[in-house]
């Protein structure tokens, strides 16, 4: 196979990594969506919070899908994948939420952001080893 059949196939896996992160979290299974990550993982969340391993990862999300994210609907809008090697991958990902709900219970209309993630291919899969969530914010023009 040659490297551009490998590549297409791994960019193709790579992006059913990020669409099942979506389906974890629309199903509020944070089991499932820390098996996305490499043990020793790192997660930056949207406001900063930095969860080291994928047990904290687990329980912050958790935690939040049980609470402000329970009514929560995520949609991913385009991932674009930059091999660094083989086995090495940056990329960015948009998305958007539905339902989220502020402090004071009261849900946002829709949420904006985007991912930047690390994936490294360990044996057949590919694992998220590193991750930074960034919510958009719209500036008036």
């Amino acid at each position: 196979m040659s490297t551009t059949e490998t590549s297409a196939k791994d960019e193709a896996v790579i992006k059913a990594v990020m669409a099942t992160f979506a389906e974890a979290w629309n199903a509020k299974d944070a089991y499932h969506l820390a098996t996305l990550f490499a043990e020793n993982s790192d997660f930056v969340d949207v406001v900063g919070r930095w969860y080291k391993g994928r047990t904290e990862i687990e329980q912050a999300h958790a935690q939040a899908l049980a609470s402000f994210l329970s009514d929560s609907h995520m949609t991913i809008t385009d991932t674009q994948i930059k091999f660094l090697t083989p086995d090495l991958v940056v990329l960015h990902s948009t998305w958007e939420t539905t339902g989220q709900k502020n402090p004071d219970g009261i849900h946002r209309l829709q949420d904006t952001g985007v991912w930047t993630a690390v994936t490294t291919r360990k044996e057949n899969t590919w694992q998220i080893t590193a991750f930074h969530n960034t919510g958009t914010v719209p500036i008036p023009e």
